[in-house]
């Protein structure tokens, strides 16, 4: 084995055999649908969600639970409102225009006026105004951070009862309205009040209401008499400043309209005196008659420009088509042409001519038909030979010629002098509109010439009267502006003169709330409930996409292309134990496949099992898995370890056993060989040994005492070597001997893609036999081993899909489906067949 790796073949084989999958193949249906690709089930979705409960459970209940927790813990918060009535300006009595003005909805007026209400500086002043500065601890409770809110959750704060109900030492400070002088502050109460002025505005809110004036002032805070103070505060300090804003607008407007007034009465006088200049330097005639006149003459010769140019453009039109008429030879469709009589009949003289010709013409072919028919009449009494039928064909001969030099003398005298004579036509057409178009341009250029010179005069004479005119409607409009100003400015000063301003006023002033507003502890726990059970779901769906194993047949054929051949339940022992079916001994230790030790053995030790009518099904699947004829040599191997491989080719060897066939199973998992331990035999000699030279083969088919059709062939001690010893020649030599004395021949291999012996093996077989474990088996390795096996052109009969839990589809259809259709009752009278047999054995 050191050197040489090649071993003696069986006796009784003088060649090499080579066996595989030649015989079939290695093409299969595939499954794969693409409409199906990314398709789910109702049932399906909610396998999901059910498979994932607890996680989705858990963080919906630890999450409702912190949200519990942090409302519960956040303070209570009142709202106190102050009542205002925010009425658009009135105009006043002595106004000339108040009995014209619709006191109505002014929307721009009244959004200004919000705007202005929720201004942080207005806040900074009220907090001025109330003092509030002055003390640090008005705010203690709002004025937590982040880190400090989140500490509180889970620290309790023992002064926070005795201060909610506090109301802070606040003082209107004197000094500090109407027209005193502003308070100065220090840079801690400047800070302070700016700390304030930032959690105050924060729980501002202004509201107006539907269809009314009034606008309704709100203060959140958890100190409802301060929120009270706060509110009145902010309307008051609004209405003062607004009679302010006012009374300062008319004062600027009046200053303005007298700077205006003082500005414009210089620039009318300038324009008088300008206007004045240039009356004395223009020297119009007739005034505003002489720009009629003017205009009369510009018009009539403006007419006699556009019909020289008219006239011209139809010559030219008329020229440009015959010009593009003759070059591609229609020359005779010019109507200059058309209509010239000299054309005419020149053309009628050819046509006449031509006429006589082609009237010769038909009478030779008239005499060549003749002397055509009368050949006919002598063929039918003699022979081409004959002198009188060669007579008659140098006659038609001499015709045939007459008729083409005719043919070419119309063709070639006739139509030339007719072509001479058209083109002699269509140049004499096209220079006499060449002549006309000359002079109808220079006709056209002297009209324009003559018009551009009275327009240049008339626009030289019009400039003036142009800015005369101008310059008096300039002053029109700065005196009628003058008017509009002096007028208002009577007005302003009236205005000025009259009462302050009363359209804001103080409809209701707050109240200190008992009740608070917030927060909304319930609603809240419910959103956070709802949140959170959403994205407990929306986990259940990742997880579930990011799982790359495989759950159901369906995904078998949808990514692997591959048919399910059988699907086998997984932990049917606890209940058929329970259901009194299974005999003790069977749901032994588990091997880590999902089944008991003796589950291998399970088609043979429990025949009504439902994991024996699966695999059972996997023998039909195999028997027709092959057109014309069984599978002889079957794989079964898996894309990784513990997938259930050698549990099902035990049993498929025993169904296919039991079906009357001669079965043999070989155990080429020279890594981990595992059937010698389902039947019980001595590995100590097996098929190792075969390969690594041995010629006694005495001990190499083993005889299975519970199944006579069935042999075993145990791997034997492990080699080094299980790769070489498997591509050998004595490999190749032994499947092909077990072709010929047995039916079935399975192999059970080690897992496809942790080592390369089962691809190895799949070139020696008829077919392969994917075992998948669900839940469990990764899509992506079975896709790498199934294209590996494409490559080396094996053949995959499809996949066994093992340990099928419940919830799903196959599960019920192999678990509680087959109990219940196959379940005992009391009522039951037919006996079993072993018991009948056992009870005929006693008696005897």
């Amino acid at each position: 084995m050191q050197n040489d790796q090649r071993l003696t073949p069986l006796p009784h084989t003088t060649t090499e055999i080579q066996a595989g999958p030649s015989e079939y193949p290695p093409g299969y249906s595939a499954f794969y649908d693409e409409d199906f690709e990314g398709k789910r089930s109702i049932r399906q979705y909610v396998n999901i969600i059910y498979k994932r409960l607890p996680i989705i459970l858990a963080l919906a209940l630890v999450s409702t639970a912190a949200a519990a927790l942090y409302m519960y813990r956040q303070p209570s918060v009142y709202q106190a409102t102050t009542e205002m009535v925010v009425e658009p300006p009135k105009p006043k009595v002595t106004s000339k225009d108040s009995i014209n003005i619709n006191f109505g909805y002014d929307a721009n007026y009244t959004n200004t006026q919000l705007q202005l209400l929720q201004s942080p500086d207005l806040m900074n002043r009220v907090v001025i105004r109330l003092g509030l500065y002055r003390d640090p601890d008005a705010l203690s409770e709002q004025n937590r951070g982040i880190f400090a809110s989140v500490k509180s959750i889970f620290s309790g704060n023992k002064n926070a009862a005795s201060n909610s109900n506090t109301l802070p030492v606040v003082a209107n400070v004197p000094g500090e309205q109407d027209d005193q002088p502003k308070v100065i502050l220090t840079p801690e109460e400047e800070a302070r009040a700016n700390s304030y002025t930032a959690q105050l505005a924060g729980g501002l809110t202004v509201v107006p209401v539907e269809r009314t004036n009034i606008v309704d002032i709100s203060i959140r805070s958890e100190n409802p008499a301060l929120a009270a103070r706060v509110a009145d505060g902010v309307a008051e300090t609004f209405k003062e400043e607004d009679a302010a804003r006012q009374s300062a607008g008319a004062k600027q407007a009046l200053e303005d309209l007298k700077k205006s007034i003082d500005s414009l009465s210089e620039t009318i006088r300038n324009q008088e005196t300008e206007l004045m200049a240039q009356m004395r330097d223009a020297n119009l005639p007739l005034g505003e008659k002489g720009g009629d006149l003017n205009a009369s003459r510009l018009q009539t010769m403006s007419e006699t420009w556009l019909k020289a140019m008219d006239s011209r453009r139809q010559l030219e039109a008329r020229y440009t088509a015959a010009v593009q008429a003759n070059s591609r030879g229609e020359g005779m469709n010019i109507p200059d042409i058309s209509e010239s009589k000299m054309v005419q009949d020149a053309i009628r003289l050819n046509t006449e001519r031509k006429g006589k010709l082609q009237d010769t013409i038909r009478d030779i072919e008239k005499q060549i038909k003749e002397a055509e028919a009368e050949k006919a009449e002598l063929l039918v009494k003699y022979t081409p030979e004959y002198f009188k039928v060669k007579q008659v064909d140098e006659r038609i001969a001499s015709l045939n010629t007459a008729k083409d030099q005719t043919e070419k003398e119309v063709s070639s005298i006739i139509d030339k002098d007719e072509k001479k004579i058209r083109a002699d036509a269509i140049s004499g057409a096209i220079v006499n509109l060449r002549s006309q178009l000359d002079a109808a341009s220079r006709q056209e250029a002297q009209a324009q010439a003559a018009y551009e010179q009275e327009a240049a005069r008339a626009n030289v004479q019009g400039q003036a009267m142009t800015l005369l005119t101008t310059k008096k409607r300039e002053i029109d409009t700065n005196r009628n502006l003058l008017d509009t100003y002096i007028q208002r400015q009577k007005e302003q000063e009236l205005a000025l003169t009259s009462d302050s301003p009363n359209n804001i006023q103080i409809s209701s002033k707050a109240v200190a709330p008992t009740t608070p507003v917030g927060p909304q502890r319930t609603r809240n726990i419910v959103l956070a409930f709802l949140l959170s059970l959403a994205a407990g779901v929306g986990l259940a769906f990742l997880l579930d996409y990011l799982d790359d194993s495989v759950k159901s047949s369906d995904d078998i054929g949808r990514h692997l292309g591959l048919p399910t051949l059988a699907l086998i339940p997984h932990h049917l022992m606890g209940a058929e134990r329970k259901r009194g079916l299974l005999p003790a001994a069977i749901a032994g230790e588990g091997d880590g496949n999902g089944h008991g030790s003796l589950a291998g053995l399970i088609t043979l030790q429990e025949r009504h099992s439902p994991m024996a009518e699966a695999y059972r099904h996997l023998r039909t699947s195999l028997l027709f898995s092959s057109a014309g004829k069984p599978p002889q040599t079957i794989l079964v191997t898996s894309s990784q370890p513990s997938e259930g491989k050698t549990t099902t080719a035990i049993n498929t060897a025993i169904t296919l056993a039991q079906a009357d066939a001669d079965v043999v199973v070989i155990d080429c998992d020279l890594r981990r060989p595992r059937i010698h331990n389902y039947f019980g035999l001595d590995n100590s000699q097996g098929l190792t040994n075969y390969l690594s030279g041995e010629r006694n083969t005495e001990n190499l088919i083993k005889q299975f005492p519970g199944l006579p059709r069935l042999k075993v062939v145990t791997s034997g001690p492990i080699p080094p070597n299980p790769a070489e010893l498997l591509s050998s020649n004595e490999m190749r030599n032994l499947i092909q001997f077990l072709r010929g004395r047995f039916k079935h021949v399975i192999i059970d291999s080690p897992p496809a893609i942790s080592f390369t012996d089962a691809a190895i093996l799949a070139t020696l077989v008829d077919g392969v036999v994917l075992v998948a474990m669900a839940n469990k088996s990764s899509l992506h390795l079975m896709r790498r081993f199934k294209q590996r096996l494409a490559t080396l052109g094996a053949r995959i009969y499809g996949v066994v899909l093992n340990g099928i839990k419940s919830g799903s589809v196959e599960y019920e259809y192999y678990g509680s489906g087959y109990y219940d259709y196959y379940r005992r009752t009391d009522g039951d009278t037919t006996p079993v067949l072993d018991d009948v047999e056992s009870v005929g054995t006693t008696e005897r």
